[in-house]
């Protein structure tokens, strides 16, 4: 897909519009702010209640993947990917798992946890090369984060899961 058909089709995601309730945040009071962010939460409960059964779904498929001794990688870029990460390395103290057992991954590597790497995402050769280093198989579960048109290093991870035969989980 070449840039421009990527750039008009990430243009119609939600995600990446501007949010008419928060246009003016910039000139709000504190009790405003407060008020528009509150407002904005409350529409994430029901957002999620609309989606329960995919995310089910999603959820099977890494169960199942756990139960066969595979793994669940995390793949992720930005914002996204610091959060996938974030949540792998809390799974050990929190619910017992292997450390190898769920892992994340965020395109730019290490450093891009703590600093933005613009662009990381966009080199499919390094979503390759991430995928062979954690020697992903068949029986490993996949969550690529967020799971939209792009960006190009996840679509290219997700092109070398499914020709080894396996199913990304979301």
């Amino acid at each position: 897909m070449d840039e421009k058909t990527l750039f008009d089709q990430l243009n119609t995601i939600a995600t990446e519009q501007r949010n008419p309730a928060s246009m003016n945040l910039d000139v709000a009071s504190v009790a405003e702010i407060l008020k528009i962010i509150n407002n904005e939460d409350k529409r994430v409960a029901i957002a999620v209640e609309q989606e329960l059964p995919y995310i089910e779904q999603a959820i099977s498929l890494v169960i199942d993947a756990l139960r066969s001794g595979g793994r669940l990688i995390y793949l992720g870029a930005g914002t996204s990917g610091r959060l996938g990460v974030l949540d792998a390395a809390e799974c050990p103290p929190t619910f017992g798992t292997d450390p190898e057992q769920i892992q994340g991954m965020i395109a730019g590597g290490e450093k891009a946890m703590f600093r933005a790497q613009e662009g990381a995402e966009d080199h499919e050769e390094n979503g390759a090369h991430d995928v062979d280093a954690k020697k992903v198989t068949k029986k490993m579960s996949c969550a690529e984060l967020p799971r939209v048109l792009g960006p190009r290093m996840l679509w290219e991870q997700s092109s070398i899961q499914r020709r080894r035969g396996q199913r990304p989980s979301m």
